[in-house]
């Protein structure tokens, strides 16, 4: 009892520490690619990366184009494609306006939205954006654009919420148009999500590229009641303890 007794209160401190989910930052390392690829982001095949799963806006909709993608090199001959920014992989939404779905890792999207099984929640920190662009567009001239976040769950009261940024756009040097990420961060509001999504809202001469979301998954209510319930015995152990000290 004494051993309890002693590492009770360590116990505690690990199981209250469970609950609040470590964040994640992905990279979509896993679609590092030589050439251009695109990969499938469909039911049952999504974009998955650290914590979070990515589909296609349309992913109801038979036959919905793809709109995720890792690119590497220029298609030789072909579209000349852009290579990604900064140092991580990047993703892209590949037309104008399409929007991005983003749901926890392992969330079976067409069984959830019948009611038949629980989203993963998530909480959503922060991603870089920046302008998908490439040479062969020239001389489009890239503006600023607006980048808005949108989401809902458990922690907006099942309503739908949303935040904008503005995305500058790459100065002129040398005649050519650089482009580079920027950060934008989420606000406490995007916390204990089922779904969010994004997407530019603005009119530009341009479409727009992620990489590097930070995110974490939170705990299904099944894990708070096994961390309440070890909480409940070791407060009772001790209550015996104590009691059977008196006698």
């Amino acid at each position: 009892m004494s051993r309890i007794r002693h590492w009770g209160p360590a116990l505690a401190a690990i199981a209250l520490g469970v609950p609040a989910g470590a964040q994640v930052k992905s990279t979509f390392s896993t679609y590092t690619s030589p050439a251009t690829t695109e990969f499938p982001a469909a039911i049952g095949a999504p974009v998955t990366s650290g914590v979070l799963d990515f589909y296609d806006t349309d992913f109801f909709v038979a036959g919905a184009r793809n709109v995720l993608g890792t690119w590497g090199t220029v298609d030789a001959g072909k579209v000349n494609r852009p290579t990604n920014v900064g140092t991580s992989n990047t993703m892209f939404a590949t037309q104008l306006g399409e929007e991005v779905d983003v749901f926890g890792e392992g969330t079976d999207v067409v069984r959830a939205f019948n009611g038949l099984s629980n989203f993963v929640n998530f909480s959503l920190y922060s991603l870089d954006v920046g302008h998908l662009y490439s040479s062969v567009f020239a001389p489009i001239i890239l503006s600023p654009f607006t980048f808005t976040v949108f989401a809902f769950g458990p922690g907006t009261g099942n309503a739908t919420i949303s935040q904008s940024f503005t995305i500058p756009a790459p100065a002129a040097v040398g005649g050519a148009q650089t482009p580079f990420l920027t950060t934008v961060t989420l606000d406490s509001r995007f916390s204990n999500l089922s779904n969010a999504w994004f997407t530019q809202t603005g009119s530009s001469a341009t479409a727009y590229q992620f990489t590097n979301v930070t995110a974490a998954v939170l705990p299904e209510p099944g894990t708070y009641v096994l961390v309440l319930t070890g909480l409940v015995s070791l407060g009772l152990v001790q209550r015996l303890r104590k009691r059977r000290a008196a006698d």
